[in-house]
């Protein structure tokens, strides 16, 4: 192995510190949470159960993209969260019983919600230091 730097890392994009891992994940996620706030504007036509259903499905799908980077089982969860994502509207329109009425734009929001936390959580990451990761361990709240 070459000591030389690759081209990654000359432009910047070696692996992340933990600090750029938990900003990364901290914007996506609310980025894309306010996103998804906007595109429920669409939901005007759905009565109070409708939108019951919706944002309990919709519930379970963020909360899925949340375990990406959250749970040891991250493969899984992150195959779990793209087939949620591409079948959204089909099953939305199954519970609903009526294909067009959820939002078009929800089902592109939370794929590339799930593709950029999966390109986040499986990016290099540098290794913490002993004492960080203890420290880290120790005091959960901060």
């Amino acid at each position: 192995m070459s000591n030389r730097p690759t081209l990654m890392r000359r432009l910047g994009l070696g692996k992340m510190s933990t600090g750029e891992y938990q900003a990364n994940l901290n914007g996506l996620n609310m980025f894309f949470g306010a996103v998804l706030g906007l595109v429920l504007t669409g939901t005007e036509k759905l009565d109070a159960w409708q939108f019951g259903v919706l944002l309990f499905c919709l519930a379970g799908n963020v909360i899925t993209i949340l375990f990406i980077s959250s749970s040891r089982n991250r493969v899984s969860y992150a195959v779990f969260a793209l087939v949620n994502a591409a079948l959204f509207p089909y099953v939305m329109g199954f519970l609903l019983r009526a294909p067009d009425l959820v939002p078009d734009k929800i089902q592109p929001t939370l794929l590339v919600w799930t593709v950029m936390t999966i390109v986040v959580e499986f990016w290099a990451r540098q290794k913490e230091p002993e004492g960080a990761a203890q420290e880290s361990r120790a005091d959960p709240v901060s």
